[in-house]
């Protein structure tokens, strides 16, 4: 039986590419943030949105404030790790609208034993789509108050499974998962949801 499970959607950050916020990018099916969670919350026993002064249409998610004040992705899990009702958490950046829910069931199935799961796509780790336990707070913390505020210097003191591309590929043969919004010109991408 697979463990219970809580996804942590990160909504932080000042989106100066974009020049809007991300989370509330508008789809076929509402705001971005909005259609995450519908898409993915079925799957966990929670959810989680992260960042500084979030509004949601609705549902059943916990809105959770950064708690530190650096800003950077780092800071979003830990503050969704510190506030999950579980051990086992699956990390999406809010940017990342193509998702592919058979993928994410299966990095949770690769967790046992490990403080984080994270893909490797093009040689280059994809942390924020990722598997993480509570067991890695410590080690992040740790690196918070070090100044390291880049997710994967933290990784050097977590046990960690890396799932290579061609694991990847079997539940998401274009790595459509990994496309994220940077840009005004990526919008017209949305009205493929």
């Amino acid at each position: 039986m697979q463990e219970e499970a809580t996804l942590i959607i990160l909504a932080g950050g000042t989106s100066s590419r974009m020049g809007v916020l991300k989370h509330l990018l508008p789809t076929p099916h509402g705001t971005l943030l909005d259609y995450l969670i519908r898409r993915l919350s079925c799957f966990f026993v929670e959810t989680l949105a992260v960042g500084r002064g979030l509004q949601l249409a609705g549902g059943e998610v916990r809105i959770v404030e950064d708690a530190r004040p650096e800003q950077c992705p780092l800071v979003g899990i830990y503050s969704g790790l510190r506030a999950a009702d579980t051990d086992l958490c699956f990390v999406l950046a809010c940017d990342l609208p193509f998702v592919k829910p058979e993928l994410v069931q299966y990095l949770l199935t690769c967790s046992d034993d490990v403080d984080v799961v994270v893909p490797v796509v093009d040689g280059y780790y994809e942390p924020l789509f990722a598997v993480y336990r509570h067991t890695a707070i410590p080690a992040i913390e740790e690196n918070l108050d070090r100044g390291e505020l880049k997710i994967t210097q933290t990784y050097d003191h977590l046990r960690l499974h890396k799932i290579p591309e061609r694991m990847i590929k079997r539940f998401d043969p274009d790595l459509a998962s990994f496309v994220n919004l940077n840009t005004p010109r990526q919008l017209r991408l949305l009205a493929q949801l």
